[in-house]
């Protein structure tokens, strides 16, 4: 379908768009999560209450597998294992007690509810979580689902848990041990000692996508085919491969009881018009050099060599078709490209252009599973060279698979649903995000995004590969700028009475100016119990910046670094329509509905019963010049 450009030199692409049900929060970051009509003008126990109740919702909720998701190829669980709330309320519905509790703590914390702390019992092999406000600790448990909550509402600690036995005398329910002995576990309580982590929770992650012309996104509530994260571990012991092979195959809740959904999952299919006839080249590349579109495709300006570059940059964790459990040689169709070309090549780019590697002629079918699969994005440059309209690109098309949490999805209930149509970030602003997060496990990934090397690093010194100081260099994409950003590290801390020596700090300097403000220093408590904590700081700039650098000093130590930069375009947006199509069971038939609207825009879908969710997509036509 194409449409009519309305105005020459505007992009149309549209900045994070997502449909809000009146059911489910917005899961974009924990700013707008804590912005949720269900708690928004609460305080106090009354609304952590509201949110937990929602955290452990068979439809909203997030549930235990057994055992972590896990991303990229570190081996410690400290730096693999997710624990960031974004991720978990969205991407993944899979973790255990071990991420759980730190992901509640995350979420308490990051919504300003108060200070956050992991327990960890080891008198159960069990992890959970204290938010502090009101003076004083409460217990928040989602992995078992257990609050302690008097008669009067108000919620316990675990400290009083240990010690009041009328936080006992009740039966189980689905907010209190549902699934197990409450006098087997309130003696192993009673004895238990219990240890503090700080800090164990990551973040950073938002939900930025920019949806381009002549792209469609689509999102599925239950799983298609058998395409997630997988992890080798997940196939080594029988459980979780087990459950794991289950129908639907793939990660889904050890607990029947606790939710309706499995895993989800979501394509990204972007096949824009390279032809002079439409604007969707200008709208979606991401850089260029000597090309432009012509009647035929995408060819040289003049005589030598050019270059397109395409990204795709999802807020979901690329997926593939998983294979065998114990190998991913055969997992396919994570992201596949289609180019129909003449002297052309491809090369695949998984740190924002500084390094390529090279996949030989453009044209045909490529399949990048194996160099794709488990990232957020990459950048694609088609490169010609010879002759216009003889070195040319007649077509792209890119389809990209990502696993999804269901429960983050816009639901829809039995009566009358008020959808709303919404763009942009936190701050209201119509921003891409660019995502910097090497492992420092790998010396020639870590050390090539930064302006300053530490002077004393070793990847293998694990739990303090550099101490001292380093310096990272953000650099905005082609043809924007930054508006604001996070910035956030895994430190090293010491532990206890010791933990006050502790001198970890952050700062940033716009522009590459020299005067660097600090955004953060170590205050670590002193029943610290680990010698590992993360910590993330958010900075909005008074005035756009084309880079920013980012100084971490590492003492006692420093283990990897993430910084994401959320960037404003040069050029101005047009008013863009999007399309936004449900598809839902209702009674047993299949029904559907298309709405087109502008951003901001709420619309109705009315049900006599209560449906059953299928998928929702999001698309923008291709534009056709005036």
């Amino acid at each position: 379908m194409l449409g009519v450009a309305s105005m020459a030199g505007l992009k149309a692409s549209v900045y994070s768009p997502r449909v809000l049900s009146p059911h489910v929060a917005d899961t974009y970051s924990l700013k707008t999560f804590a912005e949720f009509h269900r708690w928004r003008d609460l305080n106090g126990d009354a609304k952590v209450y509201e949110i937990f109740q929602y955290l452990i919702d068979p439809r909203t909720g997030i549930y235990p597998m057994g055992v972590p998701a896990w991303e990229g190829d570190e081996e410690m669980s400290e730096f693999a294992a997710v624990r960031e709330p974004i991720k978990m309320l969205n991407v993944y519905p899979i973790g255990h007690c071990g991420t759980l509790g730190p992901t509640m703590a995350g979420i308490m914390q990051g919504m300003g509810i108060g200070p956050a702390r992991t327990l960890i019992l080891p008198a159960w092999n069990h992890v959970a979580s204290e938010v502090f406000y009101d003076a004083r600790w409460h217990y928040l448990d989602l992995d078992v689902r257990a609050i302690f909550r008097r008669a009067d509402g108000s919620l316990a600690s675990m400290a009083e848990a240990q010690q009041d036995a009328s936080l006992w005398n009740r039966p189980n329910s689905p907010d209190f041990f549902p699934l197990d002995a409450l006098p087997t576990v309130r003696a192993v309580y009673q004895k238990t000692a219990v240890r503090h982590y700080y800090g164990h929770p990551s973040g950073g992650h938002t939900m930025d996508f920019v949806l381009r012309q002549g792209e469609t996104f689509t999102r599925w509530w239950k799983p298609q085919g058998g395409r997630w994260n997988h992890h080798s571990s997940y196939g080594a012991e029988p459980f979780p491969r087990t459950l794991i092979q289950q129908e639907p195959r793939g990660p889904k809740c050890k607990h029947a009881s606790f939710t309706v959904h499995a895993h989800g999952n979501g394509q990204f299919v972007y096949r824009p018009n390279l032809t002079s006839k439409s604007t969707d080249f200008e709208d979606g590349v991401y850089s260029s050099q000597n090309l432009a579109p012509s009647s035929t495709g995408l060819t040289l300006r003049g005589r030598g060599e050019g270059h397109a570059i395409f990204e795709v940059r999802t807020p979901y964790v690329i997926a593939p078709l998983v294979g065998n459990l114990d190998a991913a040689s055969d997992d396919r169709e994570a992201s596949v490209v289609r180019v129909d070309a003449d002297e052309a090549t491809v090369s695949l780019s998984m740190d924002n252009g500084l390094t390529w590697k090279e996949l030989g002629p453009a044209n045909g079918t490529h399949d990048l599973t194996r160099h794709v699969s488990g990232t957020y994005g990459y950048l694609l440059k088609l490169a010609l060279r010879g002759e216009p309209n003889t070195a040319l690109v007649r077509s792209i098309e890119m389809t990209t698979w990502v696993q999804v949490h269901p429960a983050s999805l816009p639901s829809l209930r039995k009566g009358r649903n008020e959808m709303r149509l919404i763009t942009g970030d936190h701050h209201g602003l119509q921003t891409r995000v660019l995502e910097i997060r090497p492992s420092a496990a790998r010396a020639d990934e870590f050390v090539r995004h930064l302006a300053e090397p530490p002077k004393d690093y070793d990847p293998a010194r694990r739990t303090s590969r550099v101490r001292g100081t380093m310096t990272a260099k953000v650099q905005a994409p082609p043809g924007s700028k930054i508006a604001w950003f996070s910035v956030g590290a895994s430190f090293t801390t010491h532990q206890r009475e010791a933990a006050l020596n502790t001198r970890n700090t952050m700062a940033y300097a716009a522009e590459a100016s020299e005067q660097f403000e600090q955004i953060y220093r170590s205050e670590i408590p002193a029943d610290q119990d680990h010698w590992h904590f993360n910590v993330d700081r958010e900075v909005k700039l008074q005035k756009p910046a084309g880079s920013v650098l980012v100084r971490y000093v590492g003492d006692p130590g420093l283990n990897n670094l993430r910084i994401y930069a959320h960037c404003l375009e040069d050029r101005a947006n047009a008013a863009t329509s999007v399309t936004a199509t449900h598809v839902w069971i209702e009674n047993g038939l299949r029904k559907s509905k298309t709405v087109t609207c502008d951003p901001g825009a709420a619309y109705v879908i009315e049900t006599e019963s209560d449906p059953v969710d299928e998928s929702i997509s999001l698309a923008i036509s291709s534009v056709l010049r005036r």
